[in-house]
């Protein structure tokens, strides 16, 4: 069967897409659902998971308990291509309003993307064991709350038996949550310029809001290796802190690419520099992505997702981060070392795994 052919029919269907945690339509009645605490920034609106995603996420759970205690051995090799980075400009002079520059743990409750230890699970039981509510009521400096001086990872020190819903203006949930189906045309740009297939890989901080937002993202050409989109993506909405540690951004990063016009300004505006080489019929190959075409309120329906490959294999590899995988599977490490992922570095990874 020719390549191309084998790929579309590992396109994941609608009802895939959506068991997976992707958007295949807009939200609806379903925004309330997106409303969060003032204090705390947990969603307050009522979310009830599908019974196919419950049981998808207890199996994911157990392969990843399982693998903590499994050495395995990859035998497939794939090479990557090192492109060279091609940054896009862009202009403004909007502020990032921070709580804290420095702070690089994402809060507690449910806005962070980072995934959790050994400590923030005990952190999580002893906020469900004593409150619904659990929130600070100082700055955070140093890392350090001024309220109690606890760490930035710590819950709150003030507890409330309810949630305090947050205040939106009319029409801002609408608005802030959007999505955008891929177009067929772009402001005159055609289909010429799409691509049969992109890895995409974003890196997202923490609105003040307490949800995810976009802060680079990167493109890659699958079948040439060749570097589309690798930007930052300076944030258009108030910022509680960047996700330093994991994503490899900081404030400081942000403000210089800004100054010097090499950054994309806001999400909007990235997703626009997609469309360039994203059309409807282009497939995108990405490793666990709803959060990414979340961030960037992107409706796109032909979709590889490696997570869900290897899952679906009939000797899946025990725990299937992207780390883990490149490592047993391409030989290569990533996601090392202390200044975090690099999107550029993932896209490549996830693009080796299919191929």
């Amino acid at each position: 069967m020719p390549y191309w052919e084998k790929m579309l029919g590992m396109v994941h269907g609608a009802d895939e897409l959506r068991k997976e945690g992707y958007r295949t339509e807009e939200f609806g009645e379903g925004l309330s659902r997106l409303r969060r605490c003032g204090k705390c920034r947990a969603r307050v609106g009522k979310w009830k998971k599908p019974k196919e995603k419950e049981e998808a996420q207890k199996e994911y759970q157990k392969d990843a308990d399982s693998a903590r205690n499994t050495v395995y051995g990859g035998t497939r090799v794939s090479g990557q291509l090192k492109p060279t980075v091609d940054n896009s400009a862009g202009n403004g002079q909007i502020t990032i309003v921070t709580v804290d520059e420095q702070s690089e743990a994402p809060p507690e409750g449910d806005g962070g993307s980072v995934t959790k230890g050994e400590e923030g699970k005990k952190n999580a039981k002893e906020k469900k064991k004593t409150g619904s509510c659990r929130f600070h009521t100082g700055k955070v400096m140093a890392k350090h709350y001024t309220c109690c001086q606890l760490h930035v990872s710590k819950p709150g020190c003030v507890t409330a038996e309810k949630h305090t819903p947050q205040d939106y203006a009319a029409g801002e949930l609408e608005r802030e949550w959007k999505l955008h189906e891929t177009p067929s045309l772009l402001g005159g740009i055609g289909q010429a310029s799409h691509r049969k297939a992109v890895a995409l890989d974003c890196e997202m901080g923490i609105s003040q809001h307490g949800d995810s937002e976009l802060i680079r993202v990167t493109a890659v050409d699958y079948f040439t290796g060749e570097t589309l989109v690798d930007s930052l993506v300076y944030p258009l909405v108030p910022m509680l802190h960047f996700n330093t540690r994991y994503s490899g951004v900081d404030r400081r990063m942000l403000e210089r690419a800004r100054i010097r016009k090499q950054c994309i300004m806001g999400r909007d505006e990235a997703r626009t520099h997609l469309w360039r080489f994203v059309g409807p019929e282009t497939i995108l190959v990405m490793h666990g992505g709803p959060s990414d075409l979340m961030s960037l309120r992107w409706i796109h329906q032909r979709i590889i997702d490696t997570l869900r490959v290897e899952a679906s294999r009939k000797e899946p590899i025990p725990g299937r981060t992207l780390k883990h995988l490149a490592e047993v599977i391409l030989h290569t490490q990533i996601q090392k070392g202390r200044r975090g992922h690099d999107s550029l570095e993932d896209a490549l990874a996830c693009r080796g795994l299919l191929h």
